[in-house]
């Protein structure tokens, strides 16, 4: 599959969307790859990132992948052994490399990093991945410098098992899992990566969630990541939904999101125990999202069926893509995913479209600007019938930081 990768270099120079594919987003991916009718064509993929407790079960999809050629990276999701949560989880019991107890600061040693390397890359390769995504522990706030030398050894062990023994030799995506401190200090990152031989960056914050941050934890955030670029790899930002469109803009050429989910980075939660999660949970679980294009936002099920059984508001909202070509509004919540996954592609490549860094800048301020008008209609018009509409002050902070990113880059 390394082949594939030297003959797609469009793959990490232009704007590119990973879909991140879990147990829920199967059907719904082999759908939308399949296309509406007999006469058109189904949705194109860049690439995937498929969860390893999805990969582990052999779904027909990886065939499908496969067979379409799709570059494939497997996320072996080992930030989730630092918590206790994967020990009742049944589909963590599929993975090869799963501890029989969560990794703590001062339990490692030298072998088992060295072993845990090894055996994710082995398992990357089993399920066929097109890429090695390195094995990765969480950069804590607390105990920072300790974390930063467990994942300094995963990766060496990483780049020393590539190729070795019974490991076929394949391009090598070094992943990391900043906190806060870890985010502010990007020269900490920087001059360890440039030590190995990698062939590009994996980030995924331990918490960050793009459409409640403010400003400047984002500003803080593209900064890190453009300061990884300097390396002259491409760098994939992870969960970052439609803000992964102002990451495009400026210069952050790929990223991954869930299909139509509120997406946000939060190990803690994930990683929370069972009973503490379920007493925390949201009540509006099962609320099924959806993903509305012109205004740059995933809404909740009764926001969004709100605003499109709104004759007048409707009409701002048509999507003509092969999603809902044939079947209108009727139904979208059921068919919600494939209907994201059109859509983003959509918007990727009429971003791909434009030639230039700053063409696409103007292209992104331009759409932001236009779902921040179409927002506040969709406030007004709910509002005037006695319904609560949706918040999108995210639509002005994203806005902020492109400004503030723009006027930066500029003045270099």
């Amino acid at each position: 599959m390394a082949d594939i990768l030297a003959q797609e270099p469009d793959l990490f120079t232009q704007p590119t969307y990973l879909p991140r594919v879990t147990r829920r987003d199967g059907r719904a991916i082999e759908e939308a790859l399949a296309g509406p009718t007999l006469f058109n064509k189904g949705v194109s993929l860049a690439g995937a990132v498929i969860e390893a407790t999805y990969a582990a079960t052999d779904p027909p999809l990886l065939g499908r992948l496969r067979e379409g050629g799709v570059p494939r990276l497997v996320d072996p999701q080992t930030t989730r052994l630092t918590g206790e949560r994967f020990l009742t989880i049944q589909q963590f019991e599929r993975l090869p490399y799963r501890t029989d107890t969560p990794i703590r600061v001062d339990t490692p040693t030298s072998s088992s990093l060295a072993q845990l390397a090894r055996a994710v890359m082995a398992f990357e390769q089993q399920v066929d991945a097109s890429w090695y995504l390195t094995a990765a522990l969480p950069l804590y706030d607390q105990d920072l410098p300790s974390w930063l030398q467990h994942n300094d050894k995963l990766l060496e062990a990483s780049c020393a098992a590539n190729s070795a023994g019974d490991l076929d030799r394949r391009k090598l995506i070094a992943q990391i899992a900043p906190g806060h401190n870890a985010i502010g200090q990007p020269e900490l990152i920087v001059n360890r990566l440039a030590d190995y031989p990698i062939d590009g960056v994996y980030v995924q914050p331990l918490r960050m969630d793009a459409t409640r941050d403010g400003v400047e934890k984002l500003v803080q955030y593209v900064r890190f990541l453009r300061a990884i670029t300097s390396l002259g790899v491409p760098v994939i930002a992870s969960r970052v939904s439609a803000f992964g469109l102002v990451l495009n803009a400026l210069g952050i050429a790929i990223f991954d999101s869930g299909l139509g989910e509120a997406e946000a980075c939060n190990l803690a939660n994930l990683n929370r125990a069972p009973r503490e999660r379920e007493t925390t949970g949201s009540s509006a679980r099962g609320d099924r999202r959806i993903y509305l294009e012109q205004l740059k936002t995933t809404l909740t099920g009764r926001n969004a069926t709100a605003i499109l059984e709104n004759r007048p508001l409707r009409s701002r909202f048509v999507c003509s893509l092969g999603c809902c070509e044939h079947k209108g509004f009727e139904n979208l919540a059921e068919r919600r995913r494939q209907h994201y996954l059109w859509v983003r592609d959509h918007e990727i490549e009429a971003l791909r479209a434009r030639p230039t860094d700053q063409m696409r800048i103007d292209l992104v301020y331009e759409q932001l600007r236009d779902a921040r008008e179409a927002g506040r209609v969709v406030r007004r018009a709910l509002t005037a019938l006695g319904t609560a509409g949706p918040n999108f002050d995210h639509i002005d902070r994203w806005i902020a930081v492109l400004a503030r990113e723009t006027e930066l880059s500029q003045a270099a």
